[in-house]
């Protein structure tokens, strides 16, 4: 009889053990948009502008923008072309001349239709696009950071609750093999909660090989490695209080594409401009056949009559107006998926509740119930592990919750550029 008794404080022990971290999560598990459930923005918006300095993708695009300013040299450059110098010697048959006559041009173009302020916008236009280029990949990284830092505090969150269950299963498991041993219990009961201990076991060590990968990115996006984050496991809002509505038009992908149409519409210009010839002014000095000096000057121009850049400017315009066409779907999607992630949003916040405030309560008042009627003899062991099982599941859940939720908000940076 002291020995039931001993078993039954040892099963209501284990019991409370398994309750507890469950139970933490329940009052811990408030709603993604609440406020004070909120992530520190201050912290992660500074690991966001870290992450937009530093990052890969970041510097690559950077480099590309430093490259890019060597264009700059194109409107710099003084409206002439180089000279060129003709030369030619000529002598007449039958006695008719003297001697050789010898002629001279110097030929230099000059441009006068504005070819040089039109390289000059072409150029500034090419610089400012790959600064917006900069801009996406500022937002790219962002993104990233903000996906690994959710898929890191999620694994870390998850990483607890396994090693308390963990530890309550391996607790549970030796209690039943001393019971089999005294013959309190059969093997099959034994069994079953070794299997249990070791499926928890297996979803610890997969957790750990997810915490690895999502730390490993978080270092790769920040240059440096990152101490385990500490905040809270919830997202920030997608609808904070006070929050202004996202202008389309302003996103870095909006903005980018508009870049490019300028460029492709000074690249235009400056094709127009170039088809048309530059005046070129000649100096001529020679000497005629009897020997005496002979100078001149002369005037020539190229008319653009069958070439003037026609093909060139013809793709040069309708690239733009690609550049054009395809901000107007990308503002468009945006305007829609913004408006989707935020209802989603809203969807997994509802979900979370109801998790929280219905379904893991329940499932813990259940295991509770079902550990006092094993313990009294009335149930079998599969009932409790069943119901622990369900505990567990539903505690899970609301993990995977958490981070579908990031992920959403990941997309949302991606979009914007930064947190909402």
């Amino acid at each position: 009889m002291l020995r039931n008794l001993q078993n039954i404080s040892c099963l209501l022990a284990i019991a409370a053990a398994v309750l507890s971290p469950a139970r933490l999560l329940a009052e811990d598990a408030a709603p993604p948009a609440a406020p004070a459930s909120a992530a520190p923005e201050s912290a992660l918006r500074v690991l966001v502008h870290a992450a937009k300095q530093h990052a890969p993708e970041v510097s690559l695009a950077q480099a590309q923008l430093s490259s890019s300013r060597s264009m700059l040299m194109n409107g710099r450059m003084a409206p002439l072309g180089n000279p060129y110098l003709e030369v030619t010697a000529e002598r007449g048959d039958k006695n008719v001349t003297k001697d050789v006559a010898i002629n001279g041009t110097l030929w230099l173009p000059l441009e006068l239709s504005g070819q040089r302020q039109s390289r000059g916008r072409e150029a500034q236009d090419f610089v400012s696009l790959h600064a917006a280029f900069v801009e996406q990949a500022r937002a790219r990284a962002a993104a990233r950071l903000v996906k690994a830092y959710g898929f890191t505090v999620v694994a870390l969150e998850r990483r607890a609750v396994l090693s308390e269950l963990l530890t309550s299963a391996r607790a549970e498991a030796q209690l039943i093999a001393e019971r089999v041993k005294n013959g309190d219990a059969i093997a099959r009961d034994a069994s079953l909660a070794a299997v249990e201990a070791a499926r928890h076991e297996v979803l610890l060590a997969e957790t750990h090989a997810e915490l690895l990968r999502a730390k490993s990115e978080l270092s790769e996006v920040l240059g440096r490695d990152l101490l385990e984050p500490t905040g809270p496991v919830n997202p920030p809002s997608l609808q904070p209080h006070g929050a202004r509505a996202v202008k389309v038009e302003e996103i870095p992908q909006a903005q980018a594409l508009a870049a490019e149409a300028r460029f492709y519409s000074s690249s235009a210009e400056r094709l127009r401009k170039e088809g048309q010839s530059p005046l070129s002014v000649g100096l001529v000095a020679g000497r005629g056949d009897f020997g005496e000096t002979r100078l001149g000057g002369g005037l020539a121009y190229a008319f653009p009559v069958f070439r003037a850049n026609r093909p060139e400017r013809a793709r040069a315009q309708s690239e733009s107006v690609r550049a054009l066409a395809e901000k107007s779907v990308h503002q468009a999607v945006a305007r829609r998926r913004l408006r989707m992630l935020q209802e989603q949003q809203a969807e997994l916040t509802a979900a979370l509740s109801v998790l929280t405030t219905t379904a893991l309560p329940a499932a813990q008042h259940a295991v509770s119930a079902v550990q006092e009627t094993y313990s009294a003899g009335k149930a079998e062991m599969l009932a409790v592990l069943l119901s622990r099982r369900e505990l567990s599941a539903l505690s899970l859940q609301r993990l995977e919750l958490l981070l579908q939720d990031w992920l959403l908000v990941s997309e949302y940076v991606e979009i914007t550029g930064d947190l909402p």
